[in-house]
């Protein structure tokens, strides 16, 4: 254990109490949670969800990153959100951090997710996350091109509900508003690639005295399953042009310390 933590590099958290995590979907949300452990505290999301007014402060991260709770003009604002009415005096406080996927990497996974709930014969029952209007047809290649056009709609849409429902808005939605102030600075303290995940993780564990994770005993929940299926060039190019802000995260903004 003290080998591995060697190989850490030193996070410097002075002046932190705690962490901020931002959980970005399609981005190993839960093998995150567990991995964090103790460092954060977890809410109920299924029995008897509660809100912010009825919560002790500790569990604010994760009513946050619950997808249900409505944040009005900030639901894609997350980190104003909480720098603005969660955290107002003490946002400092916290070590602020996330994880940043490759875009064409989470823009497939988002489709993987969101077509499979889309067709009985393909997730086993068909569920009430998909509206009736966002309808696929079985071809992956087509059914790309369709929802790559439902997230144009929704980019382009005022609300947040319309036309395809929050899931999916909240899902196929870019990062770089979430971890953004009004004037496109970054609120976060640091930015990791997904890749890295373990590693960063660890390097916070030891950070806030806690034991790093051995690679052996990482968790992997709900790992997506490839389907085989990859973009065409054009497919690509609009995937850049949808994300080209959470390209410019990944390729220039994120901490690249590790070997």
């Amino acid at each position: 254990m003290a080998g591995l933590v060697s190989r850490l590099p030193t996070l410097d958290v002075t002046g932190k109490t705690g962490i901020f995590w931002l959980h970005i979907k399609k981005s190993a949300g839960l093998s995150t949670r567990k991995m964090l452990g103790d460092l954060y505290h977890l809410t109920d999301k299924n029995m008897m969800p509660t809100g912010f007014l009825q919560a002790p402060k500790a569990e604010y991260n994760d009513i946050l990153n619950n997808f249900r709770v409505l944040l009005g003009p900030y639901q894609f604002r997350r980190c104003l959100f909480a720098q603005t009415y969660l955290y107002p005096d003490d946002f400092d406080r916290y070590f602020r951090f996330a994880f940043c996927r490759d875009p064409l990497a989470r823009c497939v996974s988002q489709f993987r997710y969101l077509w499979a709930r889309s067709d009985p014969a393909r997730f086993g029952a068909q569920t009430s996350l998909m509206t009736d209007r966002l309808v696929f047809g079985g071809e992956p290649e087509q059914d790309f091109d369709r929802f790559l056009a439902a997230i144009e709609e929704c980019r382009a849409s005022p609300s947040n509900i319309k036309p395809y429902g929050l899931h999916f808005q909240t899902h196929v939605a870019a990062m770089s508003d979430d971890i953004c102030d009004d004037a496109g600075k970054p609120l976060l303290d640091m930015i990791f690639r997904l890749e890295d995940l373990l590693p960063a993780l660890n390097m916070v564990r030891v950070a806030f005295d806690r034991a790093p994770i051995p690679p052996d005993q990482a968790a992997h929940v709900n790992r997506s399953r490839d389907n085989g299926f990859t973009p065409t060039p054009a497919q690509r190019g609009r995937i850049r042009e949808l994300f080209a802000a959470d390209y410019e995260i990944y390729e220039g903004k994120c901490w690249r310390g590790f070997d």
